[in-house]
């Protein structure tokens, strides 16, 4: 079974894919409600970590991605909610990898 941070990891590592493909709506949205399924799953509903990415990503289909433009330009736009939620994604893992050195 996999860790949460390996878990973690790997939807960082779907973001170049992600930013390779422009992104495309549906599969910035698909990665947006993986995402936050993960998070839920990891930390619980409610928590500090969901709130904190539905935050950057925003709560509803068309906020979460599905139909949102690109927008470059916009600091709400699907560009700029990636680069947010990528650096959300590398603070959180960079603190439960902590977490996990200081248990052992």
């Amino acid at each position: 079974m996999s860790s949460p941070a390996e878990k973690l990891r790997r939807e960082l590592d779907a973001v170049p894919g992600l930013r390779g493909r422009g992104p495309v709506s549906y599969d910035y949205g698909k990665w947006v409600d993986g995402t936050h399924h993960l998070l839920v799953t990891l930390f619980g509903e409610r928590s500090a970590e969901e709130i904190g990415f539905l935050e950057i990503v925003g709560e509803g289909a068309e906020a979460r991605g599905w139909g949102l433009p690109l927008a470059p330009q916009n600091p709400w736009g699907m560009q700029a909610r990636l680069e947010r939620a990528e650096e959300y994604l590398r603070r959180l893992l960079a603190a439960v990898e902590a977490a996990t050195s200081q248990s052992r």
